[in-house]
């Protein structure tokens, strides 16, 4: 599943790559994925050029000359690439520009969509209206980070890290990551975490975000950059999804659980 760092690539890499680019066509072939029927979402974008990409949590903004952006958030499979070769039918959407190639989305499954709306409205989405604090602005401090914990003691913190409308961005393979490298376990409660504990998972949030982007973000699923190209930090995993095998800084077995439906991965004699 793209997550945070997924996404910032792909917005970093729309706006070095597609800034003033003209849609010359635009394709939707999953109306359940959007607001807008097929032949709206081609009218709408046709002649309009790509303004810029913006990003909040794990949902992704392109935003249009006219006042149009395109919301998307990729769930679990979706997927975006820019490609002049390309078969609309193995598609969901995709906008296709006067140079002949297709910024293509597929793979979208359950809720993700691809939603046109207003640039002055964006923020009035409903999709994005009920987020949290995003984890890569300037305004998730920790103080923010203690207050959100402070406020939810009963809460995991598994399920502290991963609710979106408490911290956007954060998935369940990067928590699993983070709670490792901070030494916590999935099932603490929040209000059982002291003072060091909260430093701690602060500053593991951003470790694990530091090596994410080194190796590119992670392919678990089906993320890829533009480019086609696929991240490597799942290879890296410590603890997410490497259940009975070996802990790499202690040797003990990883388990697992479930915490909302979501299995969880841990060391249970690294992490306390």
């Amino acid at each position: 599943m793209p997550e945070i760092i997924e996404i910032d690539f792909l917005r970093q890499e729309i706006n070095s790559q597609l800034i003033g680019k003209t849609v010359a066509d635009s394709f939707l072939n999953k109306e359940k994925a959007s607001n807008v029927s097929r032949n709206e979402f081609a009218g709408i974008l046709r002649g309009k050029s790509i303004i810029g990409a913006r990003r909040k949590g794990k949902v992704l903004i392109l935003d249009f000359t006219g006042n149009i952006s395109i919301i998307v958030h990729f769930l679990l499979t979706g997927y975006m690439r820019l490609s002049s070769a390309f078969d609309i039918s193995k598609l969901q959407a995709g906008i296709i520009f006067s140079d002949g190639n297709c910024l293509c989305i597929g793979g979208l499954m359950g809720n993700a969509f691809v939603r046109l709306i207003k640039t002055s409205e964006v923020f009035l989405d409903r999709n994005l209206k009920v987020q949290g604090v995003d984890a890569l602005s300037p305004d998730f401090t920790l103080q923010v980070l203690e207050k959100i914990i402070l406020l939810n003691p009963k809460k995991f913190i598994k399920q502290a890290l991963t609710d979106q409308h408490l911290i956007a961005g954060i998935g369940n393979a990067y928590s699993d990551e983070i709670l490792f490298k901070a030494k916590i376990l999935p099932t603490r409660r929040c209000g059982t975490l002291s003072n060091y504990e909260e430093k701690a998972l602060y500053e593991s949030i951003f470790l694990v975000f530091e090596e994410a982007r080194a190796y590119g973000g992670e392919s678990e699923l089906s993320f890829v950059h533009l480019n086609g190209e696929k991240g490597h930090f799942n290879e890296h995993f410590k603890v997410h999804k490497r259940q009975f095998q070996k802990c790499n800084d202690c040797d003990s077995l990883i388990s697992s659980t479930k915490i909302d439906g979501r299995k969880t991965y841990f060391c249970s004699l690294c992490q306390k």
